[in-house]
């Protein structure tokens, strides 16, 4: 199995709550929303299910046993191994001290930014402006409300991608306002 295929932040998240303890998918997805690790984590579907059973053919978790409750189907219980551990540590440290080179679209939509008429490019800015606020103002509120029972440091990935939007608001409020007013001119022979 590629090292690639599981050195991916939804891993590491798997990894890290595993070591917490022994939990079935179900439950490690129900934390991962609790914990707000979706905010920065793609979880779609069953992928879910799909990085556990990469984890466990890697030999980084093991089932450990199968539960049943009531008529629920029956639920495998996964551990960390020691392998696991150790992935799960140098994955933290890699994140933490290396920046990482993204590819995300906003970016590659800047650096075309010039395609649009200038009107037209503060305005669709001052939507993304609106989208990014409605979406700090819901995390915010969610945090207020499921995060006050949990200490600051297990919210921490969502207090940094609040703390993210806060500035993109601002610098998107500083762009728009400098196209709009002029400042920011394009170039002749463009749009």
């Amino acid at each position: 199995m590629a090292a690639r295929a599981v050195r991916t932040p939804l891993t590491l998240a798997v990894l890290s709550l595993l070591r917490e303890r022994a939990r079935h998918p179900y439950e490690i997805q129900a934390l991962v929303r609790e914990r707000h690790v979706d905010e920065v984590v793609k979880m779609r579907g069953g992928s879910l299910y799909d990085a556990i059973r990469r984890l466990a053919e890697a030999g980084l978790v093991t089932s450990v046993t199968s539960e049943r409750a009531g008529a629920r189907p029956e639920r495998t219980v996964y551990a960390i191994t020691d392998e696991g551990v150790a992935v799960a540590e140098a994955l933290v440290r890699d994140y933490l001290r290396s920046p990482a080179q993204d590819f995300p679209v906003f970016v590659a939509g800047l650096a075309h930014i010039l395609d649009l008429e200038p009107a037209t490019a503060a305005a669709l800015l001052r939507e993304r402006r609106a989208a990014i606020q409605a979406e700090h103002d819901r995390v915010a509120a969610q945090l207020d409300a499921d995060t006050a029972h949990l200490p600051r440091v297990v919210t921490l990935e969502a207090d940094y991608a609040q703390a993210l939007r806060v500035a993109e608001l601002a610098w998107l409020d500083r762009v728009a306002a400098g196209i709009e007013a002029g400042e920011l001119p394009w170039p002749e022979g463009r749009t």
